[in-house]
């Protein structure tokens, strides 16, 4: 089964008020229950801004400016057509829709869906995405303020350090999210992360 690690970078919190800035994305498959990274595919795409909104704080997150994405950015019916034919590239041979996965996957598929639907572009993904943040607190019986990125890298030794420089970059972050759901899936919960709970 498919599932695509997504992250994306908005100029505020709310789909059709702010914009979709960036978005990136990382296939992981999964069989017999054993999840691995797509190694050599990816997806990353600037957005030009549709809406008016601009939330200063939310800009200097991922330090992407207006001007850039006016100059630069991808037609954004363009850039979601793009990014379903990579989906259905990846999926390929799959029974199954591809899962949409994201960390807060709530504010990243509010985005990616809202999009698809006001570009006109037909949602690849099904209606359920998977949260890492929600995996985690059930899968790991973490606390939920503890189900959170730099927790992760304290628990599994085979998760990189995260590079601040390139945080908040939406395919930097797909991939790192990417990783972060095959350690959940492929490392059994045990006695060794009760520390963490």
């Amino acid at each position: 089964m498919l599932f695509v690690s997504v992250d994306v970078e908005a100029s505020g919190p709310i789909p059709s008020v702010h914009n979709l800035v960036s978005l990136g994305a990382v296939p992981v498959k999964e069989e017999a229950m054993s999840f691995q990274i797509v190694e050599g595919a990816s997806f990353y795409e600037e957005l030009r801004p549709a809406f008016p909104g601009f939330v200063e704080d939310a800009m200097k997150v991922h330090g992407i400016t207006r001007e850039q994405l006016v100059k630069s950015g991808k037609d954004p019916r363009e850039a979601m057509e793009r990014f379903r034919t990579w989906v259905l590239e990846q999926a390929s041979g799959e029974e199954k829709a591809p899962v949409f996965v994201g960390h807060n996957a709530a504010f990243d598929w509010a985005y990616v869906n809202f999009y698809f639907h006001h570009t006109g572009v037909e949602n690849p993904f099904d209606i359920f995405p998977l949260d890492t943040k929600s995996l985690a607190f059930g899968r790991y019986t973490l606390r939920w303020h503890k189900a959170r990125k730099s927790v992760f890298q304290e628990m599994f030794a085979d998760l990189p350090k995260l590079d601040e420089a390139q945080r908040h970059r939406a395919d930097y972050d797909a991939a790192f999210q990417a990783k972060m759901l095959c350690e959940l899936m492929n490392k059994e919960p045990g006695p060794q992360f009760a520390e963490h709970r």
